[in-house]
């Protein structure tokens, strides 16, 4: 599977929103079509690898999340075979934080190495989140070709 999975492309893209609003029951749709508006108005098509040497570490990590969309060269069907399983090995248990908040709480990870999936389980208290993209590093695979934009619309 490693041999395989170096090898691999993964073509990610923003064209669909993944989250859409599913966590949060009293969203509006004025809300919804403003996100998604915002969201949708500029589409990238992106090509990774799936396996990348992380530029400081030079560790391998899976490039995937909720923006792959397709494996390069695969089907639909293959495709989603293959992300499948990739995705049950990022979140076995033992691969996985829960992080449980407290009051003051700053939480920072490393988007190169880690993938992070918010649970809107915060109820009616206040939640503040701030994006930070640090650095410029493209992703290379293990034979070290790099990441490329397909398209910008």
């Amino acid at each position: 599977m490693r041999h395989l999975t170096d090898k691999l492309w993964a073509i990610h893209t923003n064209e669909y929103d993944y989250a859409q609003f599913k966590q949060v029951e009293n969203t509006t749709d004025e809300v919804k079509k403003k996100y998604r508006e915002i969201f949708e108005s500029t589409i990238y098509k992106t090509r990774h690898p799936v396996v990348h040497l992380h530029a400081e570490t030079g560790k391998r990590h899976l490039l995937l999340g909720g923006f792959a969309g397709r494996v390069e060269g695969y089907t639909t069907s293959e495709s989603e075979r293959l992300l499948s399983i990739f995705d049950s090995y990022v979140t076995r248990l033992e691969n996985t934080v829960r992080w449980q908040w407290n009051e003051g709480d700053v939480a920072i990870w490393d988007n190169l190495a880690t993938q992070h999936y918010a649970i809107a389980d915060y109820e009616d208290q206040h939640r503040v989140v701030r994006r930070v993209t640090v650095g410029k590093e493209v992703p290379v695979n293990t034979i070290n070709e790099s990441s490329r934009l397909l398209n910008k619309k």
